[in-house]
C-alpha cells in the first residue's frame, strides 16, 4: 500500500514538473516573439511606415495578455480534485 502511495506521489510530482516546464517554454517563446515585434516596430518607426505600427502594437498587446493569462491561471491542478470537480477519496 505504501509503495502505491509513493508511486502516485512521484507521478504527481512528475506531472507538475511537466506543467511548469511547459509554462516556462511558452513564456520564453512569447518573450522571443515580443522581442521580434519590438524590433519590427522600431524599424517601421525609423523608416516612417506608420501604417504598420498599429498592428504591431496590437500584436504585442495580445502577447502580453497571453503571458498574463499563463502566469495567472495556467497551473497544475490539485491532487485532491478530479477533472469533474469531485474530491478524491484518499484510499484511491
Amino acid at each position: 500500500m505504501q509503495a502505491e502511495v509513493n508511486s502516485i506521489k512521484q507521478r504527481s510530482k512528475a506531472g507538475q514538473a511537466a506543467v511548469w516546464q511547459a509554462r516556462l517554454i511558452m513564456l520564453a517563446m512569447i518573450n522571443i516573439a515580443q522581442l521580434w515585434i519590438l524590433a519590427a516596430t522600431v524599424e517601421a518607426a525609423l523608416a516612417r511606415h506608420y501604417s504598420v505600427l498599429i498592428p504591431l502594437v496590437v500584436s504585442s498587446g495580445v502577447c502580453f495578455i497571453i503571458t498574463l493569462s499563463i502566469i495567472r491561471w495556467w497551473r497544475p491542478t490539485s491532487r485532491k480534485k478530479t477533472s469533474s470537480g469531485y474530491v478524491r477519496d484518499k484510499t484511491e
